[in-house]
């Protein structure tokens, strides 16, 4: 709507939840990760206490100070909420709009979205896959559980598997990258369970 790209910001204030949703928006936007440019005018939200605490609002009056410093530069904001599925963005700069300001119809930018490919989730996974992101779980005094997001072999499609308390393999899984690992993902007594093979 303000007919600007990347290129033509000279500052972000990336909404920092977690470091995946800084990362997630950098992909998403085009910043590279050796770019120059500020990703935080502020420091990011772990200095403002966590999420739910105002925080984009110091953000945008920090960009404003940004922008004010470098007339006609022009500053980002974003923030996101749920699970990095619902999105905000706003362009700041100390040039006015030219012309009156309208707002496109979301509608048409949600049909594009819709347009776009979908990647499929088999719930039920049988086979080989690849490790695509993974998380081991805590009980009282030591690891319990592991979960794993992956893509099976062959379709492509992406799973949700998980492994029970198994010490030798949740140590494995702490002290070793498991990204890339490939897998054997099954059902047993109606969840998905998932063994690493062995190389």
């Amino acid at each position: 709507m303000a007919g600007k790209t990347v290129a033509d910001v000279a500052a972000f204030d990336l909404y920092s939840c977690f470091p995946s949703a800084v990362e997630v928006a950098m992909k998403e936007i085009g910043i590279a990760d050796d770019d120059p440019r500020p990703i935080s005018v502020t420091g990011g939200l772990p200095f403002f206490g966590g999420p739910g605490n105002n925080y984009v609002t110091h953000s945008i009056a920090e960009m404003m100070n940004v922008v004010r410093a470098k007339p006609g530069s022009f500053g980002m904001v974003t923030a996101n909420g749920n699970y990095l599925t619902k999105h905000s963005a706003g362009l700041y700069s100390t040039e006015p709009t030219k012309g009156p300001w309208r707002r496109e119809d979301p509608k048409k930018f949600q049909a594009e979205l819709d347009a776009r490919p979908k990647q499929r989730v088999n719930t039920t996974p049988a086979g080989t896959g690849t490790i695509e992101t993974y998380c081991v779980a805590y009980g009282k005094a030591a690891p319990e559980k592991a979960y794993i997001l992956g893509r099976l072999d062959g379709s492509g499609d992406r799973f949700v598997a998980m492994a029970g308390n198994d010490p030798a393999m949740l140590s494995d899984m702490l002290t070793k990258e498991q990204l890339g690992r490939k897998v054997m993902v099954s059902e047993k007594d109606g969840r998905n369970v998932f063994h690493p093979i062995q190389v």
